[in-house]
């Protein structure tokens, strides 16, 4: 999930997709550690107080349970669904090989998730060429290439450096201050739109340094390889928990209704059953804290409850289409249309083996995906086969099997992910030296880990003081 991404101006369209916690050094981490087995402790009936009760099974819960079984706590993870990974779900039965109907993408080879990829052996397809184009009758352009930066009218005479824009002033609206059309915008400015929100609604600060970057632009040739890259886990993402989940207690179906806290603990009630722990990790997603689905006694405090309603999602459209052959280049692993809807289609299968036909994933964010969400499910499937047919020059192209999924309407997440209009500052901090927080508000699966690597460490600071 999601979403969101890539080589070419690494720094600048990777911090749309970056968002939330930062990345954090991870020295030495031992992945096994000496959890607690599941069998030591009975966890339904309260039969312990435990050190701390992780709510969640994403990425950022098993980050946090992870860190405190390896420093050798008692860790419960309670989660409401039937699986763990939250919104990294690989489905391994709908398609000829398993596919991801949320986060999908290593973003860049220096996260700690290739921690995870090296403990597990788990082999992984680095994306090696992304091409855009204005509309379906332009040339395809390679997103490496400088020609990418290149305004198509002409570059623009326009103040260098660039103004900074108001605080309340929209990416159009700046660039229709600068004189510069829609017709004159270059390619890697119009991707920005295909991973956040478009530039009728994002704020012009979002986009000034791709202006900038464009306007100084080279005028041909390759860019430098940075070694930065997008990389899929061959087999399914879900692999890459294994190693988090390894020994540690873990109640699915566990839907936690309320949690009682004092300075000294935690009871957390959860399907007529307690848990009892000296300190409790909240790793869910935002949606799900904004819509008020766990009841906390005594009630939060006023300005973290208020924190939780400024989290807004970002819409995400994400539709998989499945084929009995390639129909597009197998050599291609982005492909963006500009004007189409959706406007963006990867390769999804690329580097399986042994399977011979093609999974493709169609994309869209923002008021884009709000307009392919409110339409039924097989006329969303119909637009995405549209935008495929139009890359493949082929109109009477038709898949064997599609599928789409809404995670707004999703009861345990309500979103895919928060956008750039999502407050983030101050919703982590700890409360009461017991409450203490991850996830959230982050937007890739490496994030979400580091935010409960971040947590855990808060409460094994807590821990050691009180020892």
């Amino acid at each position: 999930m999601n979403s969101s991404s890539m080589g070419y101006s690494p720094l600048t369209r990777r911090q749309l997709l970056i968002t939330g916690t930062g990345l954090i050094t991870l020295t030495g981490l031992t992945l096994s550690g000496c959890a607690p087995s599941s069998e030591s402790v009975d966890a339904r009936k309260g039969s312990a107080t435990w050190d701390a009760i992780v709510i969640g099974a994403g990425a950022s819960g098993l980050g946090a349970a992870r860190e405190l079984a390896n420093a050798s706590k008692k860790v419960v993870v309670l989660e409401a669904r039937d699986r763990i990974g939250g919104r990294m779900w690989t489905d391994t039965t709908s398609m000829g090989i398993p596919v991801e109907r949320g986060g999908e993408l290593i973003h860049g080879s220096d996260v700690s998730t290739w921690e995870l990829v090296e403990a597990g052996g788990l082999k992984t397809r680095k994306w090696s060429k992304s091409v855009s184009r204005f509309n379906t009758s332009g040339a395809w352009v390679d997103q490496a290439t400088w020609e990418f930066y290149t305004f198509p009218e002409g570059k623009p005479t326009v103040p260098n450096p660039l103004p900074e824009p108001t605080a309340t002033e929209t990416a159009k609206e700046y660039l229709e201050k600068l004189g510069i059309k829609r017709s004159n915008y270059p390619l890697s400015l119009l991707v920005i739109e295909v991973d956040s929100e478009q530039f009728e609604a994002i704020p012009a600060k979002f986009m000034v340094e791709d202006l900038q970057e464009a306007l100084d632009a080279r005028p041909s040739g390759m860019l430098p390889d940075d070694g930065y890259g997008d990389y899929r886990v061959l087999g399914g993402y879900k692999q890459i928990l294994e190693p988090l989940k390894a020994g540690i207690t873990i109640e699915l179906g566990t839907r936690v209704q309320q949690i009682d806290y004092t300075e000294k603990g935690v009871s957390v009630h959860a399907g007529g059953e307690t848990w009892e722990g000296r300190s409790v990790v909240i790793a869910l997603p935002g949606g799900v804290l904004q819509n008020g689905d766990i009841t906390f006694n005594p009630p939060l405090p006023a300005n973290r409850a208020k924190g939780f309603e400024s989290i807004v999602y970002l819409p995400v459209f994400k539709g998989l289409l499945e084929f009995e052959q390639p129909v597009v280049p197998e050599e291609w692993d982005l492909m963006e249309t500009y004007d189409a809807l959706p406007p963006v289609i990867w390769n999804a299968s690329s580097g399986s083996p042994d399977y011979t036909g093609q999974v493709l994933v169609s994309w869209a964010t923002g008021d884009a995906a709000r307009e392919l969400l409110e339409l039924p499910e097989d006329q969303r499937h119909q637009a995405s086969l549209d935008t495929v047919r139009g890359i493949a020059g082929d109109q009477g192209l038709h898949f064997k099997t599609a599928s789409t999924y809404d995670w707004s309407k999703d009861e345990f997440s309500l979103g895919a992910y928060p956008g750039p209009f999502s407050q983030r500052e101050g919703l982590h901090d700890p409360l009461n030296d017991v409450i203490f927080w991850a996830g959230m508000t982050t937007s890739t699966i490496h994030s979400s880990r580091d935010s409960g690597i971040i947590a855990a460490g808060q409460v094994l600071a807590v821990l050691q003081a009180k020892a």
